[in-house]
């Protein structure tokens, strides 16, 4: 278990949003957040993904965090990623008003948050739980309509969970993994039943 950070996410990313610079690439942002890592990044990436964006955002945003939630999979000291992510232009120009929005939701789940617990928030516990993202990741890859929201919440509470050593978090990201299997289950059973019924109603 790492011992948390005294300066705010908040603040941080604050700093990031006022610094003004639509074409911050995710360099900057790497260089900027520091020791966060890997659960600054995640949240920051995974955000997004609870407001409506534009088509084919969630795919530039799970990119780097299928990169990032593996290396935390694997207990990587430091965040590695390809030439060409460290070169990304972040957001599309819109970063700054990305920030602005996060923030203040930053600042009100950070009042909640404390460092607790001692299972989900081990070693082992974050390795676990760089698996679960990994997965949840790969889901907001795909386009599968109706389920972006629970693998990005959970992908978020992860990431609050890492940074404050908060195991309530740590649960949610959890639960938030937990409700994307069944409703990748629920969809792939209702997929199945309108293809079922069209072929029998197209079939004489």
């Amino acid at each position: 278990m790492t011992e948390p950070h005294s300066e705010r996410l908040s603040d941080i990313l604050k700093r990031l949003g006022e610094n003004g610079n639509p074409d911050m690439t995710l360099g900057d942002i790497i260089m900027a957040l520091g020791e966060r890592g890997f659960g600054a990044l995640i949240l920051l990436f995974a955000a997004p993904n609870l407001i409506p964006l534009p088509p084919g955002s969630s795919f530039v945003f799970g990119v780097p965090l299928i990169f990032i939630t593996a290396q935390l999979m694997i207990k990587q000291d430091k965040i590695w990623l390809p030439r060409r992510l460290v070169e990304m232009k972040v957001g599309g120009g819109r970063l700054p008003y990305l920030l602005e929005r996060l923030v203040p939701y930053v600042i009100k789940v950070e009042k909640l948050l404390k460092p607790r617990g001692t299972l989900l928030t081990s070693s082992y516990g974050e390795r676990l739980a760089g698996l679960a993202g990994l997965f949840c990741a790969t889901i907001l890859l795909l386009p599968i309509p109706g389920a972006n929201m629970a693998p990005a919440f959970a992908l978020c509470c992860f990431a609050l969970g890492l940074i404050e050593q908060d195991e309530v978090a740590m649960l949610a990201g959890w639960l938030g993994t937990f409700a994307t299997v069944v409703i990748l289950i629920l969809l792939y059973l209702f997929g199945t039943a309108i293809f079922a019924f069209l072929s029998n109603w197209i079939t004489p």
